[in-house]
């Protein structure tokens, strides 16, 4: 994994698409004309929950945990199979893969709302991209997180792969390849929403029911980078079939060219989407952030690799080699999910965001401190007392402290820089793009980072 993270470095082309991204919603949708072909999604033959292995526990096992102030969530993981179909040629493949389903522990608890995630195998690995920015949002708020294998390179065949991580957990998985991707993607799919008809499998004598007997009302299908591209194909090529009420596809994906189902976008500041808000598309451009930025990496997914493929010893390769991003791509993914909820219950669109500046060669337009001129702009960009940008290492980006000098040529002193954070983060709230928890925090953190002015740290939190 060192290696193949060594060369993400070197090969910016190579897209480990990964984010936030968000999700949220309940009730009110009106069924859309799809809804009518949904039955020709065949429903696979699930088994579990699955248990033992040489690990003992799934890949992707949780970091966080999943209790806590307001929440009490499961964890399971289930195996489902079946034939997968290539729409485009009618070809036919038999498949097993796996999806981890997390629930509220009590029936009374659950929204009714899923996110079904498109796992991310850029790094020959299914990682998570929402769960680790959104997982305390999602379960605070009772909503269902699903990972789902669709890809090939996360089943097998590798050391990092479900097959080679734990080879006797998951020796029954067979993947064909990714062209059947999509279908078995629809299948994880057809297996939540209408688990009544699931087909038995050996272990089993009757259906399995991965939402243990809770209803699913409305479904979110959400994937970043690599897996935003294959969204991209998944909703172009008519795979829905009337299971997803609306896309959250973020870090990449598009243009599109069928919004019978919403779709909005989340991407980084030099990932811009090419087509223009319509009234079931909306895009976010966050100035100042990277592909892979630390609240996603060095918060979580290095932690998990420390956990199941590293020792304690071993360093972080991509720290080492990069001062990587900390622009707080969690504070939109969380706003989005809020708007996203809004929009399944009443039709009302998320609040647009200006457009990152670009110059006629596509290149971003930037000021004379390197931050990134328009898009949506959080504090950490707008009042900075740093410098990020997605410019530098490739996928992570750069973050730089700047001098006490700096900080305080800016901002005379502390309370005229946390007056300035008071109002933009204000103004942040009432345009929707930051939730009134998140400001919280934010003000939290302005009144806390007085170092430059008082000669103490000039390294301002994450979501400064």
């Amino acid at each position: 994994m060192l290696a193949a993270m060594r060369r993400l470095l070197s090969a910016p082309r190579v897209l480990a698409r990964v984010a936030t991204i968000p999700l949220v919603a309940l009730c009110c949708w009106v069924a859309t004309p799809e809804a009518a072909v949904a039955s020709k999604v065949p429903n696979p033959a699930v088994e579990g929950p699955i248990h033992g292995g040489l690990r003992g526990y799934p890949w992707n096992h949780s970091l966080f945990p999943l209790k806590g102030r307001g929440y009490d969530y499961t964890e399971n993981e289930y195996f489902f199979s079946g034939n997968a179909m290539d729409l485009a040629t009618g070809a036919k493949a038999p498949y097993e893969s796996r999806m981890l389903v997390r629930l509220p522990r009590h029936r009374r608890d659950f929204s009714g709302a899923v996110l079904v995630e498109w796992l991310n195998v850029t790094g020959q690995s299914d990682y998570e991209t929402a769960w680790p920015v959104e997982a305390k949002y999602l379960m605070r708020h009772g909503i269902g997180y699903i990972g789902v294998s669709a890809q090939e390179a996360g089943v097998c065949c590798g050391p990092t792969t479900l097959k080679g991580w734990d080879p006797v957990r998951y020796a029954p998985l067979v993947h064909p390849e990714d062209v059947f991707s999509y279908d078995i993607f629809s299948q994880a799919i057809r297996a939540l929403r209408r688990p009544s008809g699931n087909r038995t499998a050996a272990a089993s004598a009757k259906p399995v029911n991965p939402m243990r007997g809770m209803r699913v009302r409305k479904l979110i299908a959400t994937g970043a980078s690599q897996s935003a591209s294959f969204l991209t194909t998944f909703v172009n090529d008519r795979y829905n079939r009337g299971q997803i009420d609306a896309y959250v596809i973020t870090r990449g994906g598009g243009p599109f060219d069928d919004f019978s189902t919403p779709i909005f976008q989340l991407n980084e500041e030099n990932n811009l989407a090419e087509q223009p808000n319509n009234r079931h598309y909306v895009v976010w451009e966050e100035a100042g952030t990277a592909h892979a930025p630390s609240v996603w990496w060095n918060d979580y997914i290095w932690p998990e690799q420390q956990r199941d493929l590293f020792t304690d010893d071993t360093p972080n390769a991509i720290d080492e080699a990069c001062s990587v991003n900390h622009g707080a791509t969690d504070f939109s993914s969380r706003a989005l999910s809020h708007w996203v909820t809004r929009y399944l219950r009443t039709g009302r669109l998320p609040p647009s965001a200006p457009r990152i500046r670009t110059d006629s060669n596509g290149n971003v337009v930037r000021d004379a401190d390197g931050l990134a001129k328009g898009g949506l702009r959080h504090v950490f960009v707008q009042i900075p007392v740093s410098y990020n940008s997605s410019e530098g290492c490739p996928l992570y980006g750069t973050f730089t402290p700047w001098s006490a000098a700096k900080i305080r040529s800016r901002y005379r002193t502390h309370r005229a820089y946390v007056r300035k954070v008071r109002a933009w983060s204000a103004h942040e709230v009432r345009r929707g793009w930051l939730l009134r928890p998140d400001r919280k925090r934010v003000m939290r953190e302005a009144r806390h980072f007085a170092g430059p002015w008082s000669g103490g740290s000039t390294m301002p939190p994450q979501g400064l």
